[in-house]
């Protein structure tokens, strides 16, 4: 009779299970590592990209604050001229043209367009987590609230405004106004129109008066919102300076 011998499995040793227990762990942490430096790798280059971005629309939005401080101080200065001649001077004094074109600016329309398309996709998508160095992150908040206050200083001008077309049209014909709506015209084309005979569609000097009166609150409403572009311009170019230091941007 055979004998029939089974077969035994040798026991392996503990440490071969610490071995594999070893290696599927070093697995696992070797592709959680990448993955993490692939997640920060693109947060990096999304940051940078904003950055960059941001960066561009900062360099268009402080050139067209300089310039819109610029017209704000020149219309202005002429409100304020058209007061003091409806103060102090008769309205035979003076030519019409004269007054047609100082009485003119007080119906200039404030505005300004931000470039603002990167600003508010970092608010919206949740951007701004990119942006680990606390002082870029702060620039850009107070950036951003300069910004606000700008515009909501701008949104005071719509009832005023209405106001002073409405007084406007009370003591001038808009017809005769084409010829100095640009800001831009040469002294000689100025001193020309000034001279001019047109006709007012009130000589009563209460409408004058009254026109003048309203100038008034859009002179001083002018003269605040050019110290919020101030303010404006100031946080936007000390964005400018962080973003350019910090991301090595031209």
């Amino acid at each position: 009779m055979e004998v029939h011998h089974h077969a035994h499995t040798a026991r392996k040793k503990w440490t071969h299970y610490f071995w594999e227990f070893l290696m599927l762990f070093l697995a696992v942490f070797c592709g959680f590592l990448a993955e993490y430096q692939l997640e920060h790798k693109i947060e990096k280059d999304r940051e940078k990209q904003y950055a960059s971005s941001l960066y561009e629309d900062l360099k268009i939005d402080t050139a067209n604050l300089k310039e819109s401080m610029r017209i704000n101080d020149f219309v202005t200065r002429k409100i304020d001229t058209f007061r003091n001649m409806v103060q102090h001077q008769p309205l035979q004094s003076l030519p019409a043209g004269t007054w047609y074109y100082y009485g003119r600016f007080g119906t200039r329309y404030m505005q300004i367009a931000f470039q603002d398309a990167t600003l508010h996709q970092l608010k919206n998508s949740g951007g701004l987590r990119y942006f680990k160095n606390r002082s870029v992150a702060d620039a850009i908040a107070r950036y951003d609230q300069a910004c606000r206050r700008l515009q909501t200083q701008l949104t005071f001008q719509d009832p005023v405004y209405a106001l002073l077309l409405s007084a406007r049209d009370k003591v001038f014909n808009a017809y005769f106004l084409d010829e100095v709506m640009n800001l831009d015209l040469s002294a000689e084309k100025i001193d020309s129109f000034k001279q001019k005979t047109m006709p007012f569609l009130s000589e009563d000097k209460k409408d004058f008066i009254q026109y003048a009166n309203i100038c008034q609150i859009r002179s001083n409403n002018n003269k605040n919102l050019w110290d919020r572009k101030a303010e404006t311009l100031k946080k936007g170019e000390e964005l400018l300076a962080i973003l350019k230091n910090k991301y090595r941007l031209k």
